[in-house]
């Protein structure tokens, strides 16, 4: 009687160990999809010409800097030309956050990798694994937020770019035009 009972026990412990331990890695598994749909989702949302824009609207704020000569300046223009620089600058800011997600997401990977493979294998402190999940998945929620506030500030940003950067580029090259016409006709 008293080894069925201790088999009865250890039958039950084993079994909710296992229980324990499928859910953790249902769990991880989980995580995993929602870091490659987050890789998809910015691997879409990639500025690829992010170089070349900041250096477009660099060129135009020079050039509008170096040969826009008033006393006074018109508000819309002002106005337009505040809003220009300040999608400007936004612009490595973009760059920055992509880098922080791409490289948080590669962690991560790798971060759940490893922690798949101890609940796996059993390594480890068994009794931390469900505070190992947890804090993988805040990892992961925090990666979620952090994407869509990117996807956010790119959308309104290339929006900005979108409509001023023709209208400024123009302004700009009409004060080389009107510096040139000077020029000559002196």
């Amino acid at each position: 009687m008293k080894w069925f009972i201790a088999f009865s026990l250890l039958l039950t412990l084993f079994s909710c160990s296992d229980i324990k331990k499928s859910q953790q890695l249902a769990s991880i598994d989980l995580l995993e999809k929602s870091i490659d749909s987050i890789q998809k989702v910015l691997g879409k949302n990639e500025i690829d010409t992010i170089a070349a824009v900041t250096v477009a609207t660099m060129t135009v704020e020079l050039r509008i800097k170096n040969n826009y000569y008033a006393d006074t300046i018109d508000m819309a223009l002002g106005k337009k030309m505040d809003a220009f620089k300040l999608m400007r600058r936004k612009i490595p800011k973009l760059g920055t956050s992509f880098n922080t997600i791409r490289t948080g997401v590669k962690e991560q990977k790798i971060a759940l990798s490893n922690l798949k493979s101890d609940i796996e294998n059993g390594n480890g402190d068994r009794k931390k694994y469900a505070e190992y999940v947890a804090f993988e998945e805040s990892k992961t929620q925090q990666l979620r937020v952090l994407l869509k506030d990117y996807v956010a500030e790119k959308e309104k940003t290339m929006k900005e770019f979108d409509n001023l950067y023709p209208e400024m580029n123009a302004f700009s090259l009409s004060l080389l035009n009107k510096k040139k016409n000077v020029t000559n006709n002196k």
